[in-house]
This record gives structure tokens, C-alpha cells and sequence, in this order.
């Protein structure tokens, strides 16, 4: 029969990536808080241009870019409407 202190007992392993987004424009590199359905969320309200643009994901050092349209409205807002192109 074992006892519990024969058990071994798992390692903590704990894990975070680092993530990172952000979507260059205007001679300026926005940090970009979450992306979805269709919209980017900055972390500060701004006013863009309607443009193509790209989106940059960094996890962990590894660089991924995605071409966009962005479809912005009149005013300064956080959520910015973009067409993700070739998805």
C-alpha cells in the first residue's frame, strides 16, 4: 500500500507568453489592446485615416503581420472597424 509521501508531487510549471499587438500608422506604432470580430480595440481613442495598414502580433519575440483596411468613423474612438484582406 502507498502512502501520500510516496506520491511524487509535480513541479510548478507556469507559463505567459508575451504578446504583443500593434498597428502602424501615421508614422506612429498604436498599441492595440484586443482584436476580433472585425475591429481593433486601442488602448487610447485616436482619429485614423480610412487606410491600409498592417496589424504586427509579437509572442514570444515571433513577429506575424496581417494587411488591413481600416474603416474608422469621424470621431476619435477606441474601436476601430478594419477588413482583414486575404482572410
Amino acid at each position: 500500500m502507498s502512502s501520500r509521501s510516496d506520491i511524487p508531487e509535480a513541479a510548478p510549471r507556469g507559463y505567459s507568453a508575451e504578446v504583443r499587438i500593434e498597428l502602424p500608422v501615421n508614422r506612429q506604432c498604436l498599441p492595440v489592446a484586443q482584436t476580433g470580430g472585425g475591429r481593433l480595440i486601442l488602448y487610447e481613442p485616436r482619429i485614423l485615416p480610412r487606410a491600409d495598414a498592417e496589424v504586427v502580433r509579437y509572442i514570444d519575440g515571433h513577429e506575424r503581420r496581417w494587411r488591413v483596411v481600416l474603416r474608422p468613423g469621424p470621431a476619435a474612438d477606441r474601436t476601430v472597424p478594419v477588413e482583414f484582406q486575404g482572410a
